[in-house]
């Protein structure tokens, strides 16, 4: 009789296992990139955010990544001309958009592997990423996140947006956290 109990003491270890690899939850104070709401086909410069609400999934365009939590959309895939990309995965619902040439997602070790390597990180997104990986894998600043590292990665992504197609080299990056856009950084 002893075996059921066995079992179930088994499920619920492996599902607080499971649990503590979601990512946690960190809080930053800086000002949100994507706090101005535009109305669906307003069109943004290179190195804005903006949240946009209700609008339907067939009008994101294709779907073409996703990374912890979050979707890119690309309005014309295949294009290589600037044009509006949206992310979705938000806790508010809304999508948010920005204009690119090309867009994709970096991981925070990736991250983590060039920013500390050879000191390349934009302000303020340098330091939302630091707050997080503090509140989360407990390290100080400027060291990696280590064994949380899974952890982190779970609900956290940064988003790179390029000006242009090629080697301008231009480009905006964006750190996104537990269904929230909490930094942008723009390469002048």
């Amino acid at each position: 009789m002893r075996r059921p109990f066995v079992f179930l003491t088994a499920a619920i270890a492996l599902s607080a296992c499971a649990a503590g690899l979601a990512g946690g939850s960190a809080t930053w104070s800086g000002p949100a990139p994507d706090a101005r709401e535009v109305a669906p086909g307003t069109i943004l410069p290179f190195g804005q955010m903006a949240r946009v609400c209700g609008l339907p999934d067939d009008a994101l365009g294709t779907a073409v990544e996703a990374a912890s939590g979050f979707t890119l959309h690309d309005s014309a895939a295949g294009d290589t001309a600037p044009r509006t990309h949206y992310v979705t995965g938000f806790s508010d619902g809304c999508a948010r958009q920005f204009t690119a040439a090309l867009a994709l997602f970096g991981d925070t070790g990736v991250h983590e592997a060039t920013a500390y390597g050879a000191g390349v990180a934009h302000e303020p997104v340098a330091a939302a990423y630091e707050e997080v990986k503090r509140q989360i894998c407990g390290v100080p600043k400027g060291q990696p996140c280590g064994r949380s590292a899974e952890r982190l990665a779970a609900n956290t992504t940064f988003l790179t947006a390029y000006a242009a197609f090629g080697a301008s080299g231009r480009h905006a990056d964006m750190l996104l956290h537990d269904r929230r856009a909490l930094a942008m950084g723009v390469e002048r």
